[in-house]
């Protein structure tokens, strides 16, 4: 038993210390000031009624009690100093009032305290801001009285807030706690609200595909209009208390008609049309009603509508995600229900069913609201990694695209060289049709048609005609790099000397119609085409012609075009038989040469007549 003895002893040292702990405590607050009692009463002319008072307590409505009542009411508010310390003599009191519905202003005594700027429309707006003062010493002896003068509208339920007296230190504790939560958090509110609007803006902004982003910006923007009401001192830039009312409601249907759409563009819900023309129907007509309506009645039954759609809404997304039983949608609709409950304890709270002075509907939509950012944020950075595995395989499908591009680039090179090297052929064998064959053809003939042998000196000499155009041959591809001939002489010349014996010995007439001089400088290309062309048509007129005058005629029309004819008066041919039947070889060679410089060739041949005609655009190649 003597072991126990301490712990009895302990346990009633506590009980013992807590009632007097008990006893101190009631003692302060015995000593603390005290609020005797409270009266309010009608004031017609806004001076200080003499009767009609009546009890009231506070935190005080005074539609309640007079329903309809737009003016002033004067509240009395008797209170004592409690105790007074012998030794200090009195000591000041603070005073806190936390709100005052719509404008007021506080007397001590006979003395004005404080008073808002506007005690007549537009009504200044203290219902959100509380009000702290030091009352002197000399306000201590009994029986002290406190004059409130209110002036507010029924519509908003006027009256006046909760009123405190005590120690300066306990009251300006008490004070600067209501103003965190009544000015300071509402402020901390609108501020990232505004934020995450600007933000979301901005996004929208730079992918206007991104639909979602735009309607939180507009739902946050209109949350920030709605709630610069609560921070709000003055009417202006309105005229007065029911003008104010009208943009808060406004701001308040547009706020709950975005924050629906926003809701169902970030679920994604499908048949989004059926639900936003009606929802924009009515958001029309409840606006319709704010603005046209007087009084006041137009305006609550506005905003009733818009909390009810709000209602309506969390139900019905809360019902789709409990159907979709997926992640995203749940916690939305349970944030939707959260909101819906708070919503509901401040309806009760603000018509008297539920007895509190702190809402919490101004930082639950900002709850909801930061959700939401972290909801979208979340998308986002699933879709940036979307994108990234996007990228990761466009790169390697543009890597494998490029080395079979390159692949192909290579095959189709070698197809280029060999296409180039039978190009090459082929023109070495026009080449050799019309210069050297020529030649050869004009060589024979010269043989066949002598009469003697000829000497050892003439066969010497075709050969070596044979040489130079075999050389000429060679040498055609640096051709576009030498000099032209300077005149039209100078360059028939050595068709003259090469026909001129050959013609002579087939008692042929060959005449040469030339300009003395260029109009405009052909180029060394285009004079080996002539010349070539020259040798064709006139070794086909030795061979096949028959005929007794040919005549080579080169005109320059103009500075850009030349003009190249070859004439003969022999037996003729059926042009378009021969190019059928295959047997124009030379022709279209000559064809081809021509149209690859950028010239045409047209021939007409009938008895008597044969006219071979090339136009060539001076300066191309």
């Amino acid at each position: 038993m003597k072991s126990f003895l301490p712990i009895w002893l302990m346990l009633w040292l506590c009980v013992a210390s807590a009632g007097g702990h008990a006893q101190l405590r009631h003692d302060v607050l015995d000593c603390e000031p005290q609020i005797v009692s409270v009266m309010a009463a009608k004031s017609e002319d806004a001076t200080r009624p003499v009767a009609g008072w009546q009890a009231v307590t506070l935190p005080d409505n005074w539609s309640q009690r007079w329903p309809g009542y737009d003016g002033t009411v004067w509240y009395r508010i008797d209170w004592q100093p409690g105790c007074v310390d012998a030794d200090n003599g009195d000591s000041p009191v603070g005073l806190v009032i936390e709100s005052i519905i719509m404008a007021g202003a506080v007397y001590s005594e006979g003395s004005l305290l404080w008073r808002d700027r506007h005690l007549q429309e537009p009504l200044s707006r203290s219902w959100n801001s509380p009000r702290y003062w030091l009352l002197p010493a000399s306000h201590l002896r009994e029986g002290r009285v406190l004059w409130v003068r209110v002036a507010g509208v029924a519509a908003q339920t006027p009256g006046l807030g909760r009123v405190r007296l005590g120690s300066p230190e306990a009251m300006l504790a008490v004070m600067e706690q209501t103003h965190w939560r009544t000015r300071t958090l509402p402020f901390i509110n609108l501020v990232v609200s505004a934020v995450l609007g600007f933000l979301a803006l901005f996004i929208w902004l730079a992918f206007r595909s991104q639909q979602v982003f735009g309607w939180y910006a507009v739902t946050a923007f209109c949350w920030v209009l709605f709630g610069v009401n609560t921070l709000a001192t003055q009417a202006w830039p309105f005229s007065d208390t029911r003008m104010v009312a009208q943009a808060n409601t406004l701001a308040y249907l547009f706020f709950i008609a975005s924050f629906c759409v926003f809701s169902w563009r970030l679920l994604e819900l499908r048949c989004a049309v059926w639900r936003e023309l009606p929802l924009l129907a009515l958001v029309t007509g409840l606006a319709g009603v704010i603005v046209l309506l007087p009084g006041w009645e137009g305006l609550q039954w506005a905003g009733h509508l818009s909390s009810l759609v709000f209602l309506l809404n969390g139900f019905c997304i809360t019902g789709w995600a409990l159907r979709r039983r997926e992640a995203g949608p749940l916690v939305v609709a349970g944030f939707y229900l959260l909101l819906i409950a708070i919503g509901v304890r401040d309806v009760l709270i603000l018509t008297g069913l539920l007895s509190s002075d702190f809402y919490l509907s101004q930082y639950s939509c900002l709850l909801f609201m930061v959700m939401a950012a972290v909801f979208l944020g979340l998308r986002v950075a699933g879709d940036a990694r979307r994108i990234e595995r996007f990228n990761q395989e466009l790169s390697v499908a543009i890597e494998k695209a490029c080395d079979d591009l390159s692949a192909t680039m290579s095959k189709e090179h070698r197809l280029a060289l060999d296409n180039t090297r039978l190009q090459e052929r082929l023109q070495l064998a026009h080449d050799l049709h019309d210069g050297l064959g020529g030649q050869l053809v004009r060589s024979i003939m010269v043989v066949e048609q002598s009469d003697n042998d000829l000497d050892k000196s003439r066969y010497l000499s075709m050969l070596k005609l044979l040489r130079d155009d075999l050389r000429q041959l060679v040498d055609s591809g640096a051709s576009a790099s030498a000099a032209p001939p300077q005149t039209p002489v100078e360059w028939l010349a050595p068709l003259r000397y090469r026909f001129a014996n050959l013609f002579d010995a087939l008692e042929m007439s060959l005449v040469w119609n030339v300009p003395d001089a260029w109009r405009a400088q052909p180029t060394a290309v285009q004079c080996l085409l002539l010349a070539r062309l020259v040798e064709e048509a006139l070794t086909n007129i030795v061979k096949h012609s028959q005929a007794r005058c040919a005549r080579v005629t080169l005109q320059l029309p103009d500075d850009a075009l030349l003009l190249l004819r070859v004439e003969d008066d022999g037996v003729g041919f059926d042009v378009a038989a021969v190019q059928g039947g295959g047997l124009g070889i030379g022709l279209e060679s000559m064809r081809a040469r021509t149209e690859r410089h950028g010239g045409a060739l047209t021939l007409c041949s009938q008895p008597g007549a044969t006219v071979l005609e090339v136009r060539l655009p001076l300066g191309q190649s």
